[in-house]
């Protein structure tokens, strides 16, 4: 705490102004004095910064007369004009830390909005997150589905070649058996012929029926191969519209 300036021995409390000088930490800027005049009930209080054009050894020296003696009884125009000057800056610095304050809580505001902002930002950022890690594993499960039908798609056309390979054996087994029926026949057809000149004609009748048996087991043989060629082939068209009835419901699915 500053000294306190007391009235001197020998000097009337009326005349002499008792100076209390308090120091108040505002930021290391700020010096509050109170002046108390003793004989009436008068406080003063001003705030001013340190190192302006007032200084407070002003107030507390005794102002001094032409010729350089004292006055010892200092004026009370003068601490008045002191006053005055003290309210003035106390004025200003009221209108300076409300400007700092009014700055202060626009700043604030700016910053609760930018925190809101981010905050929002963040939940958005997150929902874009889940929405990608949605998308990824949809397309994930839609690569694998592809896949599956890419092999089950090359499992049919495998069967198909098979199945095609197959008939293409029966058909020429077919070709080479009638060929053989058609030669034999033909062979038979001479041997009729030659017979015909060799046997005698009462046995004809028993070597035409001989014949016709044959020709009939031929055609029974030939018939049994073109069902069997049939059933494949039926096979077959079932096999490719089983195919195409999978195909059909995966991608409905």
């Amino acid at each position: 705490m500053p000294p306190i300036y007391n009235v001197p021995e020998g000097k009337t409390a009326d005349s002499y102004l008792d100076f209390k000088c308090y120091e108040n930490l505002f930021h290391d800027k700020k010096v509050v004095f109170s002046l108390f005049l003793e004989g009436e009930i008068k406080v003063f209080k001003m705030s001013v910064y340190v190192g302006s054009s007032f200084n407070v050894e002003d107030v507390l020296r005794p102002s001094t007369k032409e010729g350089g003696h004292e006055d010892v009884e200092p004026k009370v125009e003068q601490l008045m004009n002191k006053l005055k000057r003290l309210q003035q800056g106390k004025r200003a610095i009221e209108e300076e830390v409300k400007e700092a304050q009014s700055l202060r809580d626009s700043l604030q505001e700016e910053l609760d909005a930018l925190q809101t902002e981010a905050y929002q930002l963040e939940g958005v950022h997150k929902e874009k997150e889940e929405s990608c890690m949605v998308l990824q594993f949809q397309c994930e499960e839609m690569e694998q589905d592809s896949t599956r039908q890419q092999q089950l798609n090359r499992k049919s056309e495998d069967l198909i070649e098979q199945y095609r390979c197959q008939i293409q054996e029966t058909k020429l087994k077919h070709r080479k058996h009638r060929m053989k029926f058609e030669n034999h026949l033909q062979q038979l057809i001479e041997q009729h012929k030659n017979l015909h000149s060799v046997f005698s004609p009462d046995r004809l009748p028993a070597e035409i029926e001989s014949v016709e048996n044959a020709k009939s087991q031929l055609l029974k043989a030939e018939q049994l191969k073109l069902s069997q060629l049939c059933h494949l082939e039926e096979a077959l068209d079932e096999a490719r519209r089983q195919t195409s009835t999978d195909t059909a419901d995966k991608h409905t699915d």
